[in-house]
């Protein structure tokens, strides 16, 4: 008797590594994505004007993301990848230049104690405020007020100062959580800062990627899937879920036609939900899909010289956070500089113009290196939805991965993973959800 599969709508990358996991055991798979493209909020595509491979935003990594290493290993990506020896973070402060925050080799958390007393980013009052900050995050993880309060009010709490907070919290915070510290939870942050800074210097580490993100996530892993027997539909509108004593049975496309399945993984962004849930979870679930999200501006610009030595810095107290050098982190052939700069948090920014978004990274751009020549080109990228706002409110609505209705899932790093919405949440709860399906193949 032929096994019913496992459908699995959304081909992002909790769709992907739910449907990694599955076929790596065997289990039927139909992966179902709505766009005629896979990889979700993480994908790449070739510039038309010079030839270079521009990523719809700039997603660093750490190493001490397991699941997600686990993942591009199995795939065979994971040498696409270069993990710093040392953990090492530029900055460029406006007043004090360029600045270095580094862990040495040492163990936790003397890593940490050494790495804040030898930066040149703080005064010798404000290093004893972030020893402090940094004790208050080994012990207050599972602090239940944590629950309720913004990392900003963790900070007032924890004796931090301003600077403090615009030089080193803020920055940290925007790349973590892509929220700004007045609205972010302070319990996903915290929660976050230990596993990358006090489960040993390692975990801190950047792991760079040194190609486009369709290259480093999808391509390999459709090529795992469909060795494997996994059938995958682009442009595939699933339009309902189909149930059968309260079991799903299959879903329906938009041109009418049915899958029968064994169990599905729903892994859309938050916001299609309503559209797609049936009405006995609509009604408890409709508020996830009105949460709000949280958008990102990336700029690519080009110049006929490359003026920027380091792979990235990230900007304090500017309105870009980082800026990436894509010559030397892609180890890109082209003639003179590439630089991309990102704004999280972009809720200010992002209907701005691209005139006028160009302008003001090039404002930016020349407070950090004087000689930045006007860009030859520029191309502008919004994401509007990017990720859930992880405010206090939104972490207590994010939803299990197992829902009242016994072979449905939900995937995504929306969901409730212990993590901010990172690559690493979209992993795990892809996983977390194969693991469920399982006992219904």
């Amino acid at each position: 008797m032929t096994r019913k599969p496992v459908v699995i709508v959304g081909g992002g990358l909790s769709g992907l590594s739910a449907a990694v996991e599955l076929t790596s055991r065997n289990i039927p798979v139909v992966l179902l994505e709505q766009k005629p493209k896979l990889g979700g909020r993480a994908y790449s595509f070739l510039d038309a004007i010079t030839g270079d491979v521009l990523d719809n935003g700039q997603h660093v990594l750490i190493a001490g993301y397991e699941r997600t290493m686990a993942f591009l290993e199995r795939i065979g990506t994971k040498h696409l990848l270069t993990i710093q020896d040392k953990p090492t973070l530029h900055f460029h402060h406006p007043t004090r230049g360029f600045c270095e925050f580094m862990l040495p080799k040492l163990l936790s958390p003397l890593h940490l104690i050494v790495g804040i007393l030898s930066t040149n980013l703080f005064s010798f009052a404000d290093k004893l405020r972030l020893l402090r900050a940094g004790f208050s995050i080994q012990f207050a993880s599972n602090d239940p007020l944590l629950d309720e309060v913004t990392i900003e009010d963790w900070l007032k709490a924890v004796g931090q100062s301003e600077e403090t907070n615009r030089s080193f919290w803020e920055p940290l915070a925007i790349s973590i959580m892509n929220e700004h510290i007045a609205k972010a939870s302070a319990k996903i942050f915290v929660r976050s800062l230990r596993h990358a800074f006090l489960c040993g210097w390692k975990n801190s580490s950047l792991a760079i990627p040194r190609v486009g993100l369709s290259e480093l996530y999808v391509d390999d892993a459709l090529k795992f899937i469909e060795q494997r027997g996994t059938t995958v539909q682009l442009n595939a509108d699933v339009v309902e879920i189909v149930l059968l004593d309260n079991k799903v049975r299959a879903v329906k496309l938009r041109d009418n036609s049915e899958i029968e399945c064994s169990a599905v993984i729903l892994s859309v962004p938050h916001f299609r939900l309503p559209t797609i849930l049936p009405t006995e979870l609509g009604i408890t679930l409709s508020t996830i899909g009105a949460l709000p999200s949280t958008p990102i501006v990336s700029m690519h610009l080009w110049f006929d010289n490359d003026f920027m030595p380091h792979e990235f810095v990230g900007l304090i107290d500017r309105r870009l956070q980082w800026i990436f050098n894509k010559r030397k982190i892609n180890r890109e052939q082209g003639k003179g500089g590439h630089v991309s700069c990102v704004i999280s948090g972009a809720e200010k920014f992002v209907e701005m113009t691209n005139d006028d978004l160009v302008k003001l990274a090039m404002g930016d751009l020349r407070t950090v290196y004087a000689s930045v020549p006007e860009p030859l080109n520029a191309v502008v990228i919004r994401e509007k939805r990017a990720t859930l706002s992880c405010t206090p409110e939104a972490e207590k609505a994010r939803p299990n991965h197992q829902t009242s209705i016994p072979n449905l899932f939900l995937a995504g790093d929306w969901t409730n993973t212990g993590l901010p919405a990172t690559i690493e949440g979209a992993i795990i709860s892809g996983e977390r959800c194969a693991e469920l399906a399982i006992t219904h193949v």
